[in-house]
Formats: structure tokens, sequence, C-alpha cells
């Protein structure tokens, strides 16, 4: 009898205590912030949402740069590499809606290596000299203090126009950067990894 007393005192002190634990883990959980790729999709699917009838043309997409230099830093890699993702999910998203998109980094021939192959290249010997393309996707990235600032532009080259523009913020902490990590001095932007002496 003694022992069946005391299965049934831990058998229900057991079960009372079971929802407090899965209070405190539900309590615990945090929201996952926005990736990258959801964010860079979301840019290209607002780009092309509303566009009207296009005359017809291939596509193209670069890479995006930062806005006051219009190119790549050495001193910011996880602006280069927000750049680079921009591109390939624009060259995704611009496929899937139907365009013909054309790869501009694609080389004449395939390289072949001993451990891999490949046809994309940046090497511009490689490359063909003239690539029909009418419409480009260009876009420009902005690092402020806690997001970065996206504006992406669908060009028609033949017309010299701008189709359609849309602009995005991304959390600086999705694209790897710590929001005090980084600060503007004299409209420069610093980072504490990389601080420098700012000049006069």
């Amino acid at each position: 009898m003694k022992i069946l007393t005391l299965l049934l005192i831990l058998l229900v002190t057991g079960c009372a205590q079971l929802p407090q634990g899965q209070s405190n883990a539900a309590q615990g959980q945090t929201i996952a912030e926005d990736t990258l790729l959801t964010h860079t999709e979301n840019l290209a699917n607002m780009l092309f949402a509303n566009l009207g009838p296009l005359a017809y043309g291939k596509l193209g997409v670069v890479s995006f740069t930062e806005l006051e230099s219009l190119a790549l830093t050495r001193a910011n890699h996880s602006l280069n590499m927000l750049g680079l993702q921009l591109q390939e999910s624009m060259i995704a998203i611009s496929a899937q809606r139907g365009f013909k998109v054309v790869e501009i980094r694609a080389a004449k021939k395939i390289s072949l290596f001993t451990d891999h192959e490949r046809i994309l290249t940046r090497d511009q010997s490689e490359i063909n000299d003239t690539v029909d393309v009418r419409y480009m996707v260009v876009g420009t990235l902005f690092q402020g203090i806690q997001h970065t600032t996206v504006n992406a532009r669908l060009l028609d080259l033949q017309e010299g126009v701008v189709v359609t523009a849309v602009s995005e913020q991304i959390p600086n902490t999705v694209i790897g950067l710590n929001t005090n990590q980084i600060q503007i001095k004299n409209q420069k932007l610093y980072r504490s990894s990389l601080l420098e002496v700012s000049p006069k």
C-alpha cells in the first residue's frame, strides 16, 4: 500500500510540473529574424509586381554596389556579399517571372580544373564582347547605423529610361553587422573592428 501511495504522489507531482516547464520553454523562444534571402526575394518581387506590358527584349542583372562609389569596397565585406546576393536573387526571380535572362558572366567556353569546372567568370577577356540585353536590373546600397537601404531599378537600355524602381531596408544584423560595431562620423561610416583615424 505504501508503494502504491508513493507512486501516486510521484505521478501527481510530475504532472503538476509539466505545464510549468512547457510554459518556460515557450517564454524562452524568440521570433527568428528574416533571412537575407527573404529580404532579397521581397525586393525582387516588389520590383516586378506592377509591371505593364514590356517590349520584347532580354534581361541582365549586375551586382548591386555601394551608393557613393558605385563599386564594391574591400573595407566592407558584408556589404559586398549583400550586393552579390541581391544579384543572384534578382536573376532567379527574373527567370521565374518569365524574362529571358542573360547570364552576363558566362564565358565563351567551360574551364576544367582538377577538382571542378566552371563557366562563370569575371575575366573580361573570357566573356563575349557584346551582350544582347535590352533590360538591366541595377541597384545601390547605402549602409546606415541600423539598416542598409537597397535601391533597385529596372532599366530599358534601348529607350534610356527607368521602367520601375523600389527600395527596401534590411537590418544590418541580417547582413552580419552588429549595430554596436558601426557608427557614422563626419558623414563617414566606421566599424569598431576596422576603426581608422578620421581624416582632418
